[in-house]
């Protein structure tokens, strides 16, 4: 009898057992799947084969042949053997894709370590952009939840290709520009921010399918039109577009040839298009954005909506840009994170500044100039974002002054002091370039929010702060350019030459007069110079009158050697006729020179001023053509 009491207590308490497991199974399941510990056989589904196959037949097996890996990877790049963790990595990836560390810990591999052990700037960039692409393609989408990968993306755009760190940064903003402006175009140069922000929206509203299109009649004879002509409706035709527009706005290639279409172009195609306006209407305003959006989703993973929604947050966004791909890919860590379980182990902080890094980047060189030529690059600073960064950092103490809080991981929560010293350099910077593109009333805003900083941490007596914005201005200016600020015609000679590379040579005669007028601000407060009757009796006051230490300085910079001839060229494209005609005699023997040994046309880079000698005139029409196409 006591064995069978107990044999039947057993055997309840299995049942029991049983049936409570049974009860409960559903909800371990639901929240293994909300934690991503398992990939079930949903979860495989638009997965690689070769990924879907190996953690099938692997089953229980594929954690502990992850572990083993992992360890052996970690040691491998401790050790500097970055080829071989880069190896062990992808088995890791392919066993186990919902492992985020181990994809970031690949892109950063391919960005960092395996690209700086090659020499030429093409194979340094493949391996960066092997990285991004890794995360982008396809780290990403098998985490959807995971906030930690967008931000790493986010730091790859920011940093590595951003920033300058990297020698050959350089080489990697012109080749990232050039691949974006190749199928979306300039579509902020020109244009305030509602213009670019209304430019896009064609894009979020275009066809989602090509079937739509053709329901457009003009469109439809467009598209028998390109078949007729062997064109696909296709990512290749669309950037065929785009780099006849880049070619056609060069001004390096009116200088040098004239207009020209670039490589590759169907020329038959293209007459076909300017000869029918209906039919190019048809292809700019239905085709293309149905191209674009489509080019956006499925080649890049960008979503065109939430792209629209920082346009619209922060300001113009020029996606040819890595700063404008890091607040997409900031933005979407921080809105994951904040949707995530354990915000406690995420740290925001680091996505906000981040966020707020990427748009402090873009006021300072927002706009990009890029001529395809010969892959030449210009950044120019872009005050639009002024307003964006203040709109950012005021959803930021907001963040951090609400009830949730913003996470710093293991630090605790944050405070609005850890945002306060990039504020402050933040607000040095747009006080003075946006004084430098002609806001003074910004201008004095943002010093004027710098002086109550400094006056609340004590520093309000610094000679930075009390020689009001003029001296701030004329003291951050020398800074920069290490010039000494006591050696007055150094100063002006550095502003005047600063005024023709920043201004002349990206085709800014604004950002030009401001340089200018600033540096006449400090020889009129040196010398009295509109000061009726003034008379000067230091030796150091017997300089000669302003527009002629204008036009010296303008002589002694376009003589200058180090600086390429097609650089001069743009300058003097664009400098006013009266600098021109002073210099003229002395300089334009010199220039022409240079230009037919560099097998320019000398009248086409460097035309004659009006009333100057002349051997005939294709140049001004270039840079007529140049002042049209800014």
């Amino acid at each position: 009898m006591p064995d069978r009491f107990v044999q039947s207590l057993a055997a309840l308490a299995i049942v029991v057992s049983v049936t409570v497991a049974g009860v409960l199974v559903q909800s371990i399941a639901r929240q293994r799947e909300t934690l991503r510990l398992v990939v079930s056989t949903e979860g495989t589904k638009g997965m690689p084969p070769h990924v879907a196959l190996a953690t099938a037949a692997l089953g229980t097996f594929r954690g502990l042949a992850v572990d083993v890996l992992w360890a052996r990877a970690d040691a491998l790049q401790t050790s500097g053997e970055f080829f071989e963790a880069q190896t062990l990595s992808q088995w890791i990836t392919t066993l186990q894709p919902r492992f985020p560390r181990v994809w970031a810990f690949q892109a950063w591999n391919l960005a960092y370590n395996i690209s700086v052990c090659t020499k030429e700037p093409e194979e340094r960039w493949g391996w960066v952009n092997r990285g991004v692409n890794l995360l982008r393609d396809q780290g990403i989408p098998l985490n959807t939840s995971d906030p930690n990968l967008p931000m790493e993306l986010s730091w790859l755009f920011f940093h590595k290709i951003g920033g300058k760190s990297d020698r050959e940064h350089w080489y990697y903003k012109a080749r990232f520009v050039r691949e974006f402006r190749e199928f979306l175009g300039d579509m902020t140069a020109g244009r305030t921010s509602a213009e670019a922000v209304e430019r896009f929206q064609m894009i979020v509203r275009a066809a989602d399918e090509l079937d739509e299109v053709r329901r457009d009649a003009d469109a439809a004879d467009a598209l028998r039109l390109l078949k007729a002509h062997g064109a696909e409706p296709d990512e290749r035709f669309l950037r065929m577009l785009g780099r006849i527009v880049l070619y056609n706005s060069s001004l390096d290639a009116k200088l040098i040839a004239g207009r020209t279409l670039p490589a590759g172009t169907n020329r038959e195609l293209v007459a076909a298009l300017l000869a029918d306006r209906r039919l190019a209407d048809a292809v700019f305003e239905k085709l293309l954005p149905h191209l674009q959006k489509r080019v956006l989703e499925d080649r890049y993973h960008m979503d065109p909506e939430f792209m629209l929604a920082q346009m619209e947050r922060y300001g113009p966004l020029d996606w040819g840009h890595p700063h404008a791909h890091g607040i997409y890919w900031s933005e979407r860590g921080i809105e994951l994170a904040r949707a995530g379980l354990r915000r406690d182990r995420f740290n925001e902080l680091t996505v906000i500044r981040t966020r707020l890094g990427n748009l402090q980047n873009l006021m300072r060189s927002g706009r990009i100039e890029f001529d395809p030529l010969n892959d030449r690059i210009d950044v120019l600073p872009d005050p639009r974002f002024i307003d964006g960064y203040e709109r950012g950092i005021r959803d930021a103490v907001q963040l951090i002054q609400s009830r949730e809080g913003v996470s710093a991981a293991e630090f605790g929560r944050a405070t609005t002091q850890d945002l306060l010293t990039g504020y402050e350099s933040f607000l040095e910077q747009a006080t003075v370039f946006a004084y430098l593109y002609g806001d003074e009333p910004q201008a004095a805003g943002c010093f004027g929010k710098l002086v109550k900083i400094a006056a609340d941490t004590g520093r309000g007596d610094q000679p930075l702060y009390t020689e009001g914005l003029d001296g701030f201005l004329a003291l951050r200016l020398a800074q920069v350019m290490e010039i000494d600020v006591s050696n007055t015609r150094q100063f002006l000679d550095a502003m005047i030459q600063r005024a023709m590379l920043e201004g002349l040579a990206k085709g800014r005669l604004d950002t030009f007069n401001r340089f200018v007028k600033l540096a006449y601000t400090l020889y009129d407060r040196r010398y009295a110079a509109s000061a009726a009757g003034t008379k000067h009796v230091a030796k150091e006051a017997q300089l000669p009158p302003f527009p002629e230490l204008v036009a010296a300085s303008f002589e002694s910079a376009m003589k200058q050697e180090s600086t390429p001839l097609l650089v001069r060229a743009r300058i003097w494209a664009w400098a006013p006729a009266e600098i021109k005609t002073l210099v003229w005699p002395r300089l334009g023997p010199l220039l022409a020179a240079q230009a037919t040994a560099a097998n320019l046309d000398p009248e086409r880079a460097f035309p004659p001023p009006a009333g100057a000698p002349t051997q005939g005139g294709t140049a001004d029409d270039a840079a007529d053509d140049s002042r049209d196409d800014g």
